[in-house]
């Protein structure tokens, strides 16, 4: 979403996570199946990744988040150090979302990028992130199959958007980034209207798959986190068999109980997406909507108890090993 216009070892385990489920919210049914994976819980609260901010987040939902996520415009460092250090000191991973245009939306058209126009901005952008030498999540041009950005379906097709996608890649690979692992999210692909398939560049250039979606309540609908993602982690799974992310979730008050949607995300729908190894939570306000898990005191009671699930114990050693450069 970022600036969009509209838009988850044994008995003794999944025992454990069904009675933490039972504790955490008196949900009933068969037990969700065991996952394979710890799933690392992160949050975008601000642009820059402000370090206060963050901050704040922990305190208030009683972990910090292991996935800190920020937004870079071009023309900007992507990777400037005095946002990195301190996360990367408080024990989460940078996921940077790296939008081809300017703060006055501004596009740098992704054919000129495929082009070459464009390649002294990149080669410094790799340079800075080699310099870094940290492992940095990096998610270039995404819900690249909605209608909201420039480098959108309406106007990019596919072959333009994989041969931008793929050309950014090499030059960061030539530079020597080897620490930045590509995350390609576009928006879940709701009743058929927004396919992705087409747009993907293919596992040799992408370490990451993953989704953009949201309950946006009110006169657009309240629909499930299960609702929201299911379809599309299926269509995603024909694709790849990279790791899969969250990159942008979230929930509205309006039309619908929140705290809910929140328990239920965290005790039954997310731990039966077994590919999923991470979740970003979108903690902002955006188009009139309130986004943050704080919204209100039950919202956030309900992540509190949801995160202390077994499933959500991963750390930072169990996320970079998924992180790790796959063969292609």
């Amino acid at each position: 979403m970022s600036a969009a216009r509209e838009h988850k070892r044994g008995i003794s385990a999944a025992l454990f996570l069904l009675v933490g489920v039972l504790l955490l919210g008196g949900e009933t049914g068969a037990a969700a199946p065991r996952h394979r994976h710890p799933i690392a819980l992160g949050a975008y609260v601000s642009s820059a990744a402000h370090p206060l901010r963050l901050r704040r987040y922990s305190r208030a939902a009683g972990r910090p988040p292991l996935i800190a996520a920020s937004y870079k415009q071009w023309r900007l460092s992507p990777f400037p150090p005095s946002e990195l250090k301190p996360m990367w000191r408080d024990g989460a991973v940078p996921l940077v979302t790296w939008e081809p245009w300017t703060y006055r939306e501004k596009p740098f058209p992704l054919r000129k990028v495929a082009a070459g126009r464009y390649d002294g901005y990149l080669r410094s952008a790799a340079r800075a992130a080699a310099r870094w030498r940290h492992p940095i999540l990096l998610r270039f041009a995404h819900e690249m199959n909605g209608d909201w950005y420039p480098w959108g379906a309406d106007r990019v097709t596919p072959h333009v958007y994989k041969a931008a996608w793929r050309h950014v890649v090499s030059i960061f690979r030539a530079n020597g980034a080897d620490n930045v692992r590509w995350v390609w999210t576009p928006y879940v692909d709701s009743q058929g209207r927004f396919p992705f398939a087409a747009f993907y560049p293919g596992d040799r250039w992408v370490d990451w798959v993953g989704l953009d979606g949201f309950n946006w309540g009110g006169r657009r609908g309240w629909l499930s986190f299960g609702e929201i993602f299911s379809h599309s982690l299926h269509l995603l799974a024909r694709l790849s068999s990279r790791p899969v992310m969250i990159a942008e979730t979230g929930s509205s008050e309006i039309g619908g109980n929140k705290a809910s949607w929140v328990r239920r995300a965290l005790t039954r729908e997310l731990p039966r997406m077994r590919r999923v190894q991470a979740l970003v939570w979108f903690s902002r306000p955006f188009n009139g909507i309130d986004m943050r898990v704080d919204s209100s005191q039950a919202a956030l009671r309900a992540l509190r108890r949801g995160a202390r699930l077994p499933l959500y114990r991963a750390d930072r050693a169990s996320l970079l090993r998924s992180t790790s450069r796959r063969g292609s």
